[in-house]
């Protein structure tokens, strides 16, 4: 296959920034394109860093936001974050001067000198023609929807063929599992090349309903993934699902069976039962600091972390409010807790948490705090909220309290796994910078706030003590 941003050699002095921690860097890059560089750097920058990149072109200095792709043993692929109209000419302008003449800039087959559009590849070539970033551009958007296209119907006829062979009994149940792993893997890949190379948002929304429609017919006989594409209780995150993933056993038949094992098996998944773990070694070590304590627990869904601790919040004499905005999940919650003899211990009451950016009323609602706790609905409010938010509920803190909120990390999971084949598009992204910004907005200082992670390492837990 052709590489679709084509590129250039060459040894231009560049600047790295390391966002997040001020640092900048000295090097050059040995490789440029439109759409990322190869740095030539002995810098250790882990897959998914972060960077600022700074180059001079003849045309004034290029700058753009980059975020590592891979490590090699002379330096890091960083593709680029996005660049400016007026910055992306000017960088073309850059890559076409010093573009091999007679090779393909795609694909390296021999260009004949007549020829505009390769032989090999079918892209376009004539570089000097009045346009041709543009028609390159629409170009390569065109390619990529082509190869996704492709790449969908082959995914489709390895999952018909795999459905039939278990029917017929072909293959041993490790066989199918991996197969089907594999083949999800595989496509789920593709699709993550897809929205980094095609960054328009509305066409990836729009092939993401087409890939979800051709794939419907396969995937929904998974009971997992058909939950998180029709998410029946009407809003995304359900403890329903929660529920399901925390038990972590298969509920479909057939091939259904094997899309169950999978999306319990991948990272999300995981760093949500890693998520229940270390939710109750804070809870229960904040449980031993005093006895007596008065807890608020937001979003509290069907409360597994506060039940598998039952005993150590008997003994506790803590006095927990769980606060949610479905019926279902607080009633459930309720027999739950009460059915573990908590039920003089834990209040339950439907509130919206976006109405907790008021101090006062926070008050008034729920009084005083030693403990505010949080470990999902966070990721689901808007960052113009968020740090409104923080700051209201620590000033809900009395002294020496403690507010706790997990995030999840972006870096370190693949956000292709909710968008595609799901519906599990309202999960906000954000890396550890992002959440360590949404803190200084909210007024607290760098360093004020603390992160715990869980085993996965894509669960931070954000904690600040007042």
């Amino acid at each position: 296959m052709a590489r679709l941003d084509a590129r250039c050699k060459t040894r231009i002095p560049v600047v790295i920034i390391i966002k997040g921690e001020g640092r900048d860097f000295q090097s050059f890059a040995s490789n440029l394109g439109l759409g990322g560089a190869f740095i030539n750097s002995s810098l250790s920058l882990p897959e998914n860093t972060q960077v600022r990149l700074k180059a001079p072109l003849p045309g004034g200095e290029f700058e753009v936001d980059g975020k590592v792709l891979r490590r090699e043993e002379n330096g890091v692929a960083v593709k680029f974050l996005g660049v400016e109209e007026d910055a992306k000419a000017g960088l073309w302008e850059y890559i076409k001067e010093n573009m091999e003449k007679t090779a393909c800039p795609f694909c390296g087959a021999a260009l004949p000198a007549e020829n505009a559009r390769c032989s090999d590849c079918g892209m376009t070539t004539d570089l000097a023609r009045p346009g041709y970033l543009e028609k390159y551009q629409n170009e390569q958007v065109a390619a990529w929807c082509s190869m996704l296209d492709m790449e969908t119907e082959r995914f489709l006829g390895t999952m018909d063929e795999l459905e039939a062979g278990l029917l017929k009994g072909r293959y041993e149940h490790d066989v199918i599992l991996k197969k089907t792993h594999d083949a999800i893997e595989e496509i789920l890949s593709f699709c993550a090349k897809f929205a980094r190379n095609v960054r328009d948002r509305e066409l990836i929304i729009k092939k993401q309903d087409e890939f979800n429609n051709k794939t419907d017919y396969i995937l929904s006989k998974s009971y997992f993934m058909n939950h998180a594409r029709v998410w029946p209780k009407g809003y995304q995150g359900d403890y329903k699902m929660l529920e399901g993933i925390y038990r972590n056993i298969p509920l479909s038949e057939g091939i259904g069976y094997y899309l169950d094992c999978y999306l319990l098996a991948f990272t999300l998944s995981r760093a949500c039962r890693g998520r229940l773990d270390k939710a109750k070694r804070i809870l229960k070590g904040e449980l031993l600091r005093q006895k007596g304590r008065r807890i608020l627990d937001i979003g509290c869904g069907s409360s597994r972390d506060l039940f598998e601790i039952a005993e150590d919040i008997r003994d506790s004499n803590a006095d927990i409010t769980c606060i949610d905005i479905d019926d279902d999940a607080l009633r459930f919650s309720l027999n739950r807790l009460a059915y573990a003899g908590l039920g003089d211990q834990i209040k339950f009451r439907k509130y919206n948490v976006v109405r907790m950016i008021n101090r006062e009323r926070n008050l008034r609602e729920f009084g005083k705090q030693e403990i505010i706790y949080s470990a999902g609905v966070f990721n689901y409010l808007p960052d113009d909220i968020v740090p409104n938010l923080i700051d209201a509920l620590y000033e809900l803190l009395n002294p020496g309290g403690r507010l706790i909120i997990a995030f999840e990390d972006a870096d370190r999971y693949r956000p292709q796994n909710c968008h595609w084949g799901l519906k599990w598009d309202a999960l906000i992204q954000r890396t550890e910078i992002d959440c360590r910004a949404l803190f200084e907005a909210a007024g607290f200082p760098e360093g004020a706030m603390k992160i715990k992670r869980d085993e996965t390492g894509v669960i931070m837990f954000c904690i600040l003590e007042r």
